[in-house]
């Protein structure tokens, strides 16, 4: 509910480059560099391939599925962006002012989006631990032992430790964790 209503903002505000950017961290588990990281290019070869390739922290490359949200968004930021360029970034504004607008941008609407029952504010990274959990639940539901699913979980959010990967799986029921 928090997320749609966030995405309700950014529409608002004709602003879908956040839109993406969400989608991107709750879809497909991207931190916040890597989605300010991607450009035309980039985006192209997603589209086609169905799965972006992202270089992350410490340099290293995973390929990620891509859901049809994201590849509606990213046709629409396509079409907003001249080839060649950076998706999220605006021509001439640095990358860490363009990540610190969307930041901000969360941080003045979270109050308004939260849900009276929900006992943590809307954040970036949050969204990338929600992928994580919901990433589990559908390896481990569609059959995959919970080991696997770990494993296949770390790989997707660029991790190569497990004691990090179950900092991600942490809001999921203890029995839950362990594919019982």
């Amino acid at each position: 509910v928090e997320f749609n209503k966030m995405l309700g903002k950014a529409l608002a505000e004709d602003r879908y480059d956040y839109i993406l950017a969400l989608y991107l961290a709750r879809y497909a588990g991207l931190r916040i560099h890597e989605c300010f990281r991607m450009d035309t290019a980039a985006a192209g070869r997603a589209l086609r391939e169905n799965a972006i390739t992202i270089k992350g922290k410490g340099g290293k490359v995973r390929t990620v599925p891509i859901n049809e949200q994201i590849a509606l968004a990213l046709r629409k930021q396509l079409e907003r962006t001249e080839r060649g360029h950076k998706l999220l970034v605006p021509d001439g504004v640095p990358t860490d002012r363009a990540i610190a607008a969307l930041q901000g941008f969360l941080l003045r609407h979270r109050e308004e989006v939260k849900t009276p029952d929900s006992d943590r504010p809307m954040t970036f990274h949050g969204l990338r631990h929600t992928y994580a959990a919901e990433k589990y639940r559908e390896l481990t539901s569609s059959g995959m032992g919970a080991l696997d699913a770990h494993f296949a979980v770390s790989r997707l959010l660029g991790h190569e430790r497990a004691d990090v990967t179950n900092i991600y799986l942490a809001s999921l029921p203890k029995g839950e964790r362990h594919g019982k």
